[in-house]
């Protein structure tokens, strides 16, 4: 069972944006965040990043609207039993990223999603990046980090393990 999941900055993008085909996954783990069955992670860098939304053509990127800002700052302000940890941009979390830049050829900000999951002992990092998927159990220590698309199996709730329609799944 995962406790510390990390979520970089395109995986909220994707949620807020609605229309992604894992929509309903990342929707599953935030309703069990939200139950406090899980602890999300997150860099502090994730809450500027996440205005900025990809349109269709995947180059041109235009800002979330204001009128979403409560939706927005719901994400990073939850409500108990919610628990959010923000992962501060300090001077080691930096030079943690510089090397993952240097040594895997990891992209900036890329390297601070992972330096930030690595400083917070996760053990899943939920992206839709395939570039940063590449890097899923080669980087890291106790725990390696698994790096993979936003897949979710509810967590279990009075000994059975719900589907993500919140039926008991068949044994």
């Amino acid at each position: 069972m995962v406790n510390r999941l990390y979520w970089d900055s395109c995986t909220y993008l994707d949620f807020l944006k609605g229309d992604h085909p894992l929509h309903d996954n990342m929707l599953a783990v935030l309703k069990d965040w939200q139950d406090g069955k899980i602890t999300l992670v997150t860099s502090a860098l994730t809450i500027v990043e996440v205005l900025w939304v990809k349109c269709d053509d995947n180059k041109a990127k235009s800002m979330l609207p204001r009128t979403r800002e409560k939706e927005i700052r719901g994400l990073f302000e939850p409500q108990p039993p919610a628990e959010l940890i923000l992962v501060e941009l300090s001077r080691l979390t930096g030079e943690h990223a510089r090397d993952l830049v240097w040594r895997h050829g990891v992209k900036p900000k890329d390297a601070v999603h992972i330096a930030s999951a690595l400083e917070a002992r996760c053990e899943m990092l939920h992206t839709n990046d395939r570039g940063l998927q590449n890097f899923s159990e080669k980087l890291g220590g106790d725990p390696v980090l698994k790096i993979a698309e936003p897949t979710w199996e509810r967590q279990e709730a009075m000994g059975q393990l719900l589907n993500d329609a919140g039926r008991p799944r068949p044994s």
